[in-house]
C-alpha cells in the first residue's frame, strides 16, 4: 500500500472535472494516478503511525503545522512525525520506505520553515526527496558550497516540475488586445520571497494596468489599491481573492489580461504562472519564479532593467504574442502534466527499492 502524507483529500464524483487549490490539485492527481500503481491510502502529513508493514510505500510533505507559532506556545509542537512515527524499529529514524515531496529551493523563506518543525530530519531520514520546483532550484542545489540542509541532502534529490490539470482550463487567449491598452496580472499572498516591490517598481510609469489577486487583503475593497515601498507608494487595481474554477473569473482573465507577471526572489515554481500559461498569458517572469520556458520573457531584480524589457512587451506584434501564448500553453500540457509527474515520482521510487534489495542480497 501506498501512504500519500498530504492534506487528507477527499476524493469526490466529479473532482477531476473541476480545478482546486494547488495543494489539493497535487492530492487528488496523486490519488488518481499512484492508486493505479498500488492500493492507495490518502492521509494527512500531521498524521502519526499508519503502518507497520516493511513493505508499504510512504510519501508526502513535510509535516506542515499552519498554527505552528501561535499553538506551539500555548499547547506545545505537535506530537506527531509521520517519518518518525513510521519506523519498523526502535532507534531508526524512518520507514525503509519513506519519501519526500516537497517545493524545494536553495534558500527556504522563513514562512516556510517556521511551519514545518520537522524539516531537517524528515529530510535526512528520507530515501528520495522529490524537489516540486523548476530546475534553477536543482541546479543551484548542486552548486552551491553552503553548509545547508539542502545541500546536506542534495543526493537525494530528484526534480519534478510542478502539474497543472490543463485541461480544466478550457477558456483560452484568442487575441491580444492593442498597443496602449495591454494589461498585466499578478496573483500571490504577496509574501516577501514574492517579490511584489520590484513588481510595483518594474511597472511603475508604464502604459498599462497592473490587476493584482490576493487572498491577504481582506479590509481592501476592490479597485485602486495603493502598496508601499519604503518611501514611495504604488497603484495597482485590486481585484480581490479569485477563484479559478471561476468561468466568469476566467473569461474576464483572457480578455482584459495579456501578461501574467512575477518578479519572484525565491519561487519553487508559481502555480499562478502554470494557470496564467495554460489561459494563454504571455509569462513576465524572474528564473527565480520557477519557470523555465525559451516562450516566457525574463525580467531581473532590477527595476530599471524590467521596465524596458516589458515596455518593450507591451509593444511586441500581436503575431508573436500569440505565437508564445500557444507555444507556453503547449509546453504546461507536455512538461507539467500529472501523469508523467506520478510517473517519475512512481519509477523512482521502485528503482531505489530495488537497488536496496539488490544491496541486501
Amino acid at each position: 500500500m501506498l501512504h500519500f502524507f498530504w492534506l487528507g483529500y477527499a476524493m469526490r464524483e466529479y473532482s477531476l472535472d473541476i480545478y482546486e487549490l494547488s495543494n489539493l490539485e497535487i492530492a487528488k492527481w496523486a490519488e488518481y494516478y499512484l492508486s493505479q500503481r498500488a492500493a492507495f491510502n490518502q492521509t494527512h502529513c500531521q498524521s502519526g503511525r499508519v503502518t507497520e508493514n516493511p513493505n508499504d510505500i510512504l510519501l508526502g510533505h513535510l509535516t506542515w503545522d499552519g498554527l505552528h507559532r501561535e499553538m506551539t506556545q500555548v499547547h506545545g509542537g505537535l506530537v506527531h512525525d509521520w517519518v518518525r512515527d513510521n519506523a519498523l524499529a526502535a532507534g531508526t529514524p524512518s520507514h525503509p520506505n519513506t519519501y519526500i515531496l516537497t517545493p524545494w529551493v536553495t534558500d527556504w523563506p522563513n514562512i516556510w520553515t517556521a511551519n514545518m518543525p520537522f524539516l531537517e530530519s524528515q529530510l535526512m531520514a528520507a530515501s528520495k526527496i522529490f524537489g516540486l520546483c523548476g530546475e534553477i532550484w536543482i541546479k543551484r542545489t548542486h552548486e552551491s558550497s553552503a553548509n545547508t540542509i539542502q545541500t546536506r541532502v542534495k543526493d537525494k534529490l530528484v526534480h519534478c516540475n510542478m502539474g497543472l490539470a490543463v485541461q480544466n482550463f478550457q477558456c483560452i487567449k484568442k487575441s491580444f488586445n492593442p498597443v496602449g491598452e495591454r494589461q498585466l496580472l499578478h496573483i500571490s499572498n504577496l509574501s516577501t520571497y514574492k517579490g511584489f516591490d520590484i513588481t510595483c517598481k518594474s511597472v511603475a510609469d508604464l502604459d498599462t494596468m497592473l490587476h493584482v489577486a490576493t487572498q491577504v487583503l481582506p479590509d481592501t475593497n476592490p479597485g485602486l489599491a495603493k502598496f508601499r515601498v519604503g518611501d514611495e507608494t504604488y497603484f495597482f487595481n485590486f481585484i480581490g481573492s479569485v477563484d479559478n474554477s471561476d468561468p466568469e473569473f476566467q473569461e474576464w482573465a483572457v480578455t482584459n489580461c495579456d501578461f501574467y507577471i512575477h518578479t519572484a526572489y525565491a519561487d519553487a515554481q508559481a502555480t499562478t504562472i502554470l494557470e496564467s500559461c495554460a489561459r494563454g498569458l504571455v509569462p513576465l517572469v524572474t528564473p527565480e519564479s520557477g519557470f523555465v520556458s525559451p516562450h516566457a520573457i525574463y525580467l531581473t531584480h532590477d527595476p530599471k532593467e524590467n521596465h524596458a524589457i516589458i515596455q518593450h512587451a507591451l509593444e511586441m506584434p500581436e503575431e508573436e504574442l500569440m505565437n508564445r501564448s500557444r507555444a507556453v500553453r503547449e509546453q504546461v500540457i507536455r512538461e507539467h502534466n500529472w501523469k508523467d509527474i506520478y510517473a517519475t515520482v512512481w519509477n523512482t521510487i521502485q528503482a531505489d527499492i530495488e537497488d536496496r534489495k539488490s544491496k541486501v542480497n
